[in-house]
């Protein structure tokens, strides 16, 4: 079943999905990632490292922010030219999302060619510094912790750890997300005006990039689609384990893999009865980089399943794609060979 022909049905089973604890030493931990990312594209981890008072802090600021009024979150919206910053009507799939985002971008103007998506800056509020102070020391933390896990992602495949390493610099391209799934439309009386679709907090999707480091408050609402090999399946909803970290593979890792990995679909549910934060961080390659498929994954035989793809192409594809209707959404699969 393709993307596109997801069941719309709002229900699901769910999905304890694979805990690791990094503690349990490098050999036990990298073998466990290895499974779960062939298995799910999904894990929770425990023993991760960031500390809990930074993530709670984080939480805490992303609640202010959401709080502010309508006009004071508006006066830092993104735009067309500008992907960082505050949106209340994103898309997904050319469908409108039911939820609120404020995206912050990586600082790197002059580093990654003279693309508008990677020179713009994040407007930030200009009335609290405790906000971007804690928002930028978050986002170090997962950044860390995401690099880290791609090391042992590539171990899992036969390779060196930092066999990717060169692939995010000079400087990469992650950014962190700060999520807010109200209960009502936050478009509110605007809504019958903007684009049809927030039914869903976030319609069905693979992320784009590397990998995903998510930090979920106790509200469910993250669901996996799992496919039971006949070409159907069902939503798992990823049940929120206090102090983890949920994390997923992306599209570049589905192609650094030849297809051993799979980046999983995965949406969320529309709040009905409580609101629900999350703080994804999206560790992305370097501007410059191309990814293709590891040289010890397509040797003796086995075939390269893409052709190079150029990350600064695709990530700006999507980007355009999240802020309105420009058609069909690039997909990874545009790039098969």
């Amino acid at each position: 079943m393709g993307q596109a022909e997801m069941p719309a049905a709002k229900g699901g089973s769910m999905l304890e999905a694979p805990l690791i604890d990094l503690t349990a030493g490098e050999d036990v931990a990298t073998r466990d990632i290895a499974r779960a990312c062939e298995e799910w594209g999904f894990f929770q981890i425990v023993g991760h490292g960031v500390d809990p008072a930074l993530m709670a802090a984080a939480d805490a600021q992303a609640r202010w922010f959401f709080a502010r009024p309508a006009t004071a979150k508006r006066a830092l919206s993104r735009s067309a030219r500008n992907p960082w910053g505050y949106y209340d009507r994103e898309l997904t799939k050319n469908l409108r999302d039911k939820k609120e985002i404020f995206d912050i971008g990586p600082d790197i103007a002059g580093a990654a060619g003279e693309t508008e998506l990677w020179a713009a800056r994040t407007p930030w509020p200009a009335d609290d510094a405790w906000f971007r102070a804690t928002m930028g020391e978050f986002r170090e933390a997962c950044e860390a912790l995401a690099l880290r896990l791609l090391g042992m992602v590539c171990v899992g495949l036969g390779a060196d750890a930092d066999r990717l390493s060169a692939s995010f610099r000079p400087a990469s391209t992650s950014f962190l997300r700060l999520n807010h799934y109200p209960v009502e439309d936050p478009l509110g009386e605007a809504a019958t005006d903007a684009a049809a679709g927030a039914d869903l907090g976030i319609h069905h999707h693979t992320d784009a990039g590397a990998v995903t480091v998510l930090k979920q408050d106790g509200v469910s609402g993250l669901q996996v689609w799992r496919d039971d090999g006949s070409g159907g399946g069902d939503w798992r909803t990823v049940t929120p384990t206090p102090g983890a970290m949920v994390i997923n593979i992306g599209d570049m890792v589905q192609v650094w893999s030849n297809d051993l990995y799979a980046a999983p679909v995965h949406r969320v549910l529309a709040m009905e009865t409580v609101a629900r934060i999350s703080l994804p961080h999206f560790c992305n390659p370097a501007y410059e980089a191309m990814v293709a498929p590891l040289e010890s994954l397509t040797g003796a035989g086995r075939r390269a399943r893409y052709r190079p793809i150029s990350w600064g192409e695709f990530r700006q594809k999507r980007a355009d794609g999240d802020f309105a209707d420009y058609g069909a959404e690039v997909q990874i699969s545009d790039y098969r060979v």
